[in-house]
């Protein structure tokens, strides 16, 4: 087991990867998100306008759209649910009625432009990510005004993740070394009965390694062997003040 899968396109060259760093690149994401969920309600033609931005991100980063496609499907459903209440729950005249349920027009509007607001900002972040190694993304939280503790909590749960893929793999190659050719049903049950070993495993191998850290001058901050190239923030500028005029384009538009 691995995770390679996680950076699969980290490692392309592309135009956005050669003009920004790590930590540029989280503050265009977070500016293209922050431009989707503050967009006022109606701006239509602002979202259509930030659509098209991100979709030339995506370009210039050399990404597949089923790779984007992909990470968006996977956080859509956490705002599908809420929009779908939208609907049933906004009052205003009926669109169309589905079984015992009355769809307002307000409601389906007001849920296709949540729907539209969280696919852009999600797809901003994506994009970030697929070109973006997990280790310079961690490394690229430097850059932010976050908590020393939060950017180390991050850091080291990454690596303890790590750690529990690896005791993963080894307690799956041991259950199947002693089962030989059990049903795929016997092997799923020593698996779960194994989750709880499987777990103090990893805790107590990643409390060694911690003492480890701290005996080698850990301090809440993980060394840095080879430093991030420094890139002048001349293009992160134009993205994100790109991202702040269509912002408020948007507002224009509704007033």
């Amino acid at each position: 087991m691995g995770f390679a899968h996680l950076d699969r396109y980290a490692g392309r060259e592309s135009w956005l990867t050669f003009h920004t760093s790590p930590s540029q690149r989280i503050w265009i994401a977070l500016a293209a998100a922050f431009a989707a969920g503050l967009m006022p309600a109606g701006a239509w033609r602002a979202l259509a306008a930030l659509g098209i931005a991100i979709a030339l991100g995506v370009r210039s980063a050399r990404l597949p759209v089923s790779a984007v496609a992909r990470r968006v499907g996977q956080a859509l459903p956490f705002f599908l649910l809420p929009a779908l209440a939208l609907p049933i729950s906004v009052p205003g005249p009926t669109a169309f009625e589905l079984g015992p349920f009355a769809l307002s027009e307000p409601g389906l509007l007001r849920a296709a432009e949540i729907l539209a607001r969280a696919t852009l900002a999600v797809s901003a972040v994506a994009v970030v990510i697929s070109i973006t190694r997990a280790t310079d993304l961690l490394r690229g939280l430097d850059g932010l005004p976050l908590p020393r503790l939060v950017k180390s909590s991050l850091s080291l749960g990454y690596r303890y993740v790590y750690l529990l893929n690896d005791e993963l793999d080894r307690t799956a190659r041991a259950i199947r070394s002693r089962m030989g050719d059990a049903s795929r049903l016997r092997l799923w049950r020593a698996r779960a009965s194994t989750l709880a070993h499987l777990f103090l495993r990893a805790h107590d191998r990643g409390t060694r390694i911690h003492a480890a850290m701290l005996s080698r001058g850990y301090r809440d901050k993980l060394p840095v062997l080879q430093p991030a190239a420094t890139v002048s923030p001349a293009w992160t500028l134009a993205i994100a003040g790109l991202f702040a005029v269509i912002w408020l384009a948007g507002l224009m538009e509704v007033t």
